[in-house]
């Protein structure tokens, strides 16, 4: 890619920066405030881009039709660039109609030179985004509802990494805190060497679920479970040998699951990372009169904030995860200088996180707005919430064998010839499980439902795989080389046109994504895509059809295909040549 060539042009973004010029000049406004009026028309007949006048109405003393009519003369006496057929007013909007020959020359040039880097952008200077997520707790299986965390994380990695973004991805293992003394003492009161080697962490699991029956009727329990972290946090050898060989198992199974869900990290800092940190943390919060002795235990009164108490540090001197957390910001600006900082978390832990925020603003540092808390809801299999406390957790890698068996027997079904069919039904359940995590808006509740996810029709991860793999299915019957479009006029079908149109508009979606921190839009989109790639499908011959229009369909479908394959990328989900 050459690097004096125009980045938006590469994105197709450079026909917003067209539209923008030539309001900005009838409107008499800086392109900057030009640019986020733009809109895309829901309809063909409203245009390509549309700019709703209303919010000018008061200002010019005019009505929208009016202030429409003269901005619309105004850019037609300027006279229109190549990329703009025609520009009309429909009530108080200004819509601008594309030059179809030239819009899909511009589109298809770049994509079938960019191939899946289709939008791929570069920031300079460059930004910098410190995500953090999964961070499951040691000790403890993988759960589905870490998926969540781990899945929108990953996501969020891949597109501001696609978009330009220096991106430090962080797991922040809860690998510290009072859990690991009720380990310890579970551990050392019915523990069995010989049972733990055969599953470690599904035994330490059981032990864990035991500890929380048994303290319910044994107090003694809970005083025990608090001097073991006591002891392990002053550097007790007996309970660092025991916490070390906990955390070292759990590390081997979490980063297997990692593989197979395609996801990665660039530090692994768990909690205990900081610990050498607090002192200097809890000092600095003292020296600023931030932080005061209550009943024996260390505390920020945040009431005036309408955030309660944090509690730093108990009684007995053992730190508590806000601290640590507070240190690990802290650490991360010092290392990264970071333009924003990402915790992709459950919505339960907000005031936990608007708690660390406060303190940070508190205290002087000025990158506590930089930090920004994504929160996001459950995943559920029903009505019931999941508790590693009592039990009744459903761990991921169930999940996943399950997702898989079902996706064997679906694919075995519809094409009993299909080679390999284990490894598809890997890819299909892995795709079914992914996408249905970001079908919807990340703060909305997602209940999976078998039947729903594994299906090939539909809002789906499969229905996704199904679409390239038709596109390659395609490819292969067209049996030719793709040669240069001579003419870019023969594109006049309304399926056609629809499907230029959505995959014009991908940077869009990706930029959507990092405004809102919302992997959704990318779903969404590839699903709209995809619609519009198997109605053009349905309504456009290729194979048989006259050559340059052949010709000029097969390369539309190798184009749609390239940006559907980069959009699965950066949503972990795999393609299919077959399915």
């Amino acid at each position: 890619m050459s690097k004096n060539r125009d980045i938006d042009a590469l994105s197709m973004k450079h026909y917003n920066d067209i539209v923008a010029t030539l309001l900005a000049k009838a409107a008499s406004i800086p392109v900057a405030q030009a640019l986020p009026l733009i809109e895309f028309p829901p309809k063909p007949e409203q245009g390509d881009r549309a700019i709703a006048c209303f919010s000018f109405a008061k200002t010019l003393q005019k009505s929208p039709q009016e202030i429409a009519a003269t901005w619309a003369d105004r850019i037609r006496s300027q006279g229109l660039p190549d990329e703009i057929a025609r520009v009309d007013v429909q009530g108080g909007y200004l819509n601008f109609f594309f030059s179809t020959p030239k819009f899909a020359q511009d589109l298809l040039t770049e994509v079938l030179s960019q191939k899946t880097s289709f939008a791929k952008t570069s920031i300079d200077p460059k930004q910098t985004a410190v995500i953090e997520y999964s961070s499951p707790n040691i000790a403890k299986p993988f759960s589905i509802g870490h998926l969540r965390s781990t899945n929108l994380g990953a996501c969020l990695s891949r597109v501001y990494t696609y978009l330009g973004w220096n991106v430090q991805r962080i797991n922040h293992l809860g690998d510290w805190g009072t859990q690991f003394g009720k380990l310890i003492t579970a551990y050392r009161k019915w523990g069995n060497a010989q049972d733990f080697d055969q599953d470690p962490i599904d035994y330490l699991f059981k032990l864990y679920v035991r500890f929380h029956e048994e303290e319910k009727d044994n107090p003694q329990l809970t005083i025990e479970a608090r001097e073991a972290f006591s002891m392990l946090e002053k550097g007790d050898e007996n309970a660092k040998e025991l916490w070390e060989w906990f955390r070292s198992l759990s590390l081997k199974e979490l980063h297997a699951l990692y593989s197979k869900l395609g996801v990665e990290f660039d530090h692994i800092w768990g909690e205990s990372f900081y610990i050498d940190q607090l002192p200097a943390l809890l000092q600095t919060l003292h020296d600023k009169n931030l932080s005061k002795l209550d009943d024996g235990a260390l505390i920020v009164d945040l009431k005036e904030q309408n955030l309660s108490v944090a509690v730093l540090q108990k009684g007995d001197e053992s730190s508590l995860y806000i601290t640590r957390d507070l240190a690990a910001a802290i650490y991360r600006f010092q290392e990264f200088a970071f333009t924003k900082m990402i915790y992709v978390v459950g919505s339960e832990q907000s005031l936990h996180f608007q708690q660390i925020f406060s303190i940070l603003q508190l205290a002087g540092y000025d990158f506590y707005d930089r930090c920004q808390h994504v929160a996001f809801g459950q995943i559920t299999f029903g009505n019931e919430k999941m508790s590693t406390r009592k039990g009744n957790v459903v761990f991921l890698k169930d999940v996943l064998a399950r997702a898989e068996e079902k996706a064997l027997s679906i694919v075995q079904e519809k094409n009993p010839d299909l080679e390999h069919p284990q490894v598809v039904a890997e890819k299909v359940s892995l795709a079914a499980i992914l996408f249905a995590d970001i079908s919807a808006k990340r703060i909305k509740n997602v209940k999976f439902d078998w039947d729903e996810i594994l299906s090939f029709e539909g809002e789906t991860g499969p229905y996704l795989q199904y679409s390239y793999a038709r596109a390659q299915s395609l490819m292969k019957k067209w049996e030719q080389d793709l040669r240069p479009i001579e003419d870019f006029s023969v594109f006049t079908d309304p399926a056609e046109l629809k499907l230029l149109k959505t995959a014009s508009q991908y940077v869009f979606a990706l930029e959507k994504v990092v405004q809102e921190n919302e992997p959704f839009y990318l779903g969404k989109y590839l699903l709209d895509l995809t619609k519009d790639f198997n109605r053009f499908y349905q309504a456009c011959r290729i194979v048989g059809e006259e050559d340059a229009i052949g010709n000029a369909r097969a390369s539309l479908v190798q184009a749609t295909s390239y940006v559907l394959a980069s959009g699965m990328s950066l949503l972990g989900i795999p393609t299919l040549e077959k399915m």
